[in-house]
């Protein structure tokens, strides 16, 4: 098996531009964020506000990361080792 990570360099223009996909309810986090009530919301934006790194011009950048999983699995029918496709012994 190998495990590699796929990082891409992610700017905003600014904080704005990163915090409105949080309020799509769009995925894990977004769904949290939007399960919110409107107070705890705001304190949660004004707290990420606060102390997001915030480049000179005002952007914001992180660095997005994925993980890659290359492996093989047996096959279920023909036993260990046996390709996508593959036919296993005859039973």
């Amino acid at each position: 098996m190998a495990v590699a990570p796929i990082e891409v360099p992610t700017v905003f223009a600014g904080f704005a531009d990163f915090w409105e996909p949080f309020l799509t309810g769009q995925g894990p986090a977004p769904g949290c964020v939007a399960a919110l009530d409107p107070a705890s919301r705001d304190r949660l934006r004004d707290a990420l506000g606060g102390t997001v790194p915030t480049r000179p011009d005002g952007s914001v950048a992180f660095t997005a990361r994925a993980w890659a999983v290359r492996g093989r699995r047996p096959d279920r029918v023909g036993g260990a080792g046996a390709e996508p496709g593959e036919a296993g012994p005859s039973r």
